[in-house]
C-alpha cells in the first residue's frame, strides 16, 4: 500500500484555486464566515468572543475593501438610521438620565453595526445554500461532539447537558442548535436544490441536532422551536402584519407558558427535578415590573443588574428592552422588527425566506423565556437572530435569487469615485 503525497497539497491547491478563481477577498470573506460559525458552536471559555468576534471585522473591513459596505448604506437606511437612534438614546440616558451609562454600551451598538457589513459581505460571496449547509454541518457536528462529552462525563446522562460553543448553557446552547436545525430543514425544503444524497445527508445532520437538543431541556427554546417550524410553512408569503402577530402570539404564548407555571407543573409533574424544575421566572418578572416603572422613559441601561446573586437578568427579551432602554426603545425595536418583516414577506428566495421567517418565529418565542437584551450582549443570538435578519436585509427583493458573486466582480471604492 502506497501513500500518496499529492493528497497532503491537495488543501492548499484548493484555496490557490480559489484565489485564483475569485480573489483573495472572496476566500478570506468565507474564511471569516466558516470561521465565525465554528467559533459559535465549539469556542467557549475566555477567548470564546475574541474568536468568534474577530471573524466579524475581518468581514466588515472586506466589506468596505469590495464596495459592499457602501451598498450596504444606501439600500438599508432605515436600519442604519434605527441603530443610529438607539446610540443617540443612549446618549440621552447618560446626559438626562437617573442610571449610569458606561462606554460599553455604545461600542456594543457599534458590534452590531460591524456585523450588519460582515453579513452583507458573506452574502456576496456565498449562495444561500451554501451558507445554509455550512451552519447545518458545523451545527450538527457541535451536536455530536456535545453528546459524546455530555456522556463521557456525566454519571447521569438524563441531566442537562451543556452544548459545545460560546453559549456556555443549555439555553443559549439550544438556540445555536436550533439555528442549524431551521437550516437543516429549509436545505430540506428545497425540492429543487434536494437529491437523494443530500435527503439522507440532511436526515444525518437532523438526528443529532434533535437528540441535542432534548438533551438541554430548555424547554423555552423547545417550545419555541416547535411553533417556529410549522408556523413558517403556515404563513409564507403572508404580509408583514401576519408576520408580526404570529411572533408576537408566540412570545405569549411562551410568556403565558412561564406565568401560568406553578397551574401547569401542578397538573403533569410529581417532582420539580429535571423538565418539571423551578424557573423562578414569576418573581423575577415582579422586579422587572418595578424597575421599568421607576424609569420607564429611559431605561435602566444595559449594564443595570439587580443586587441579588440569583437574579442575574430580565429572563425576557421585550421586558428586557423595555427594563433597559425603556418604552421608547421598546417601540423602537418593534419598528425595526416591522421594516424587517416587511422585506422578509417580499422576498422570493424560499429557501432564505424560510430559513428567515422560521429564526424570526423562534426568536420570538425565544424571547418568552430568555434574551432579555439583544443589543447589549455578543452570544448565540448573533447566530440565530441577528444573522436571519440581516442576511434577508443584505439581500435587496431583485437579487434574492442571484447566486454569490465573485469579489473580483463587486466593484471597489475607488471604481465608484
Amino acid at each position: 500500500m502506497t501513500f500518496d503525497l499529492s493528497r497532503l497539497t491537495s488543501p492548499a491547491s484548493l484555496i490557490r484555486k480559489q484565489v485564483a478563481e475569485h480573489g483573495r477577498v472572496h476566500v478570506w470573506s468565507v474564511a471569516a464566515f466558516v470561521l465565525f460559525v465554528v467559533a459559535i458552536f465549539f469556542a467557549r471559555g475566555g477567548k470564546a468572543p475574541g474568536l468568534s468576534v474577530s471573524p466579524i471585522f475581518l468581514g466588515a473591513g472586506l466589506a468596505f475593501a469590495s464596495g459592499v459596505a457602501a451598498e450596504t448604506f444606501r439600500k438599508n437606511l432605515w436600519l442604519w438610521l434605527s441603530l443610529g437612534f438607539l446610540l443617540a438614546w443612549q446618549a440621552a440616558g447618560a446626559l438626562f438620565g437617573d442610571m449610569p451609562r458606561p462606554g460599553s454600551d455604545f461600542l456594543k451598538i457599534g458590534l452590531l453595526a460591524a456585523f450588519f457589513l460582515f453579513v452583507a459581505q458573506t452574502s456576496q460571496v456565498l449562495s444561500t445554500r451554501r451558507i445554509l449547509w455550512i451552519i447545518a454541518g458545523v451545527g450538527a457536528a457541535s451536536a455530536f461532539l456535545s453528546i459524546v462529552v455530555h456522556v463521557l462525563r456525566e454519571p447521569d446522562i438524563l441531566d442537562r447537558m451543556i452544548p459545545l460553543g460560546r453559549g456556555g448553557n443549555p439555553i443559549p446552547g439550544a438556540g445555536a442548535l436550533a439555528s442549524a436545525l431551521i437550516a437543516t430543514v429549509a436545505l430540506w425544503m428545497d425540492e429543487e436544490g434536494r437529491s437523494r444524497r443530500s435527503t439522507a445527508i440532511l436526515l444525518m445532520l437532523a438526528v443529532p441536532l434533535v437528540a441535542a437538543l432534548l438533551l438541554t431541556q430548555s424547554r423555552g427554546p423547545l417550545v419555541a422551536l416547535g411553533l417556529a417550524l410549522p408556523l413558517a410553512v403556515l404563513i409564507d408569503r403572508r404580509g408583514m402584519l401576519i408576520v408580526l402577530a404570529v411572533c408576537l402570539a408566540c412570545w405569549l404564548l411562551v410568556t403565558g407558558l412561564v406565568v401560568f407555571e406553578p397551574s401547569i407543573k401542578a397538573m403533569i409533574c410529581g417532582s420539580e427535578t429535571d423538565w418539571c424544575r423551578p424557573s423562578n421566572r414569576n418573581a423575577v418578572w415582579e422586579l422587572v415590573r418595578d424597575q421599568i416603572e421607576r424609569h420607564p422613559i429611559l431605561g435602566s441601561g444595559p449594564d443595570f443588574r439587580f443586587p441579588y446573586e440569583w437574579l442575574s437578568h430580565a429572563h425576557n427579551g421585550l421586558f428586557g428592552i423595555a427594563l433597559y432602554f425603556g418604552l421608547v426603545g421598546l417601540a423602537a425595536s418593534a419598528l425595526m422588527a416591522a421594516g424587517y418583516a416587511r422585506c422578509l414577506s417580499r422576498g422570493t428566495d424560499d429557501t432564505l425566506r424560510f430559513f428567515g421567517l422560521a429564526s424570526l418565529i423562534f426568536t420570538f418565542g425565544y424571547m418568552g423565556a430568555d434574551l432579555p437584551n439583544p443589543f447589549a450582549f455578543f452570544n448565540t443570538h448573533y447566530l440565530f437572530m441577528w444573522f436571519p435578519i440581516l442576511l434577508v436585509l443584505a439581500r435587496d427583493r431583485f437579487s434574492f435569487n442571484v447566486k454569490a458573486v465573485p469579489a473580483r466582480s463587486m466593484p471597489g471604492v475607488a471604481q465608484r469615485i
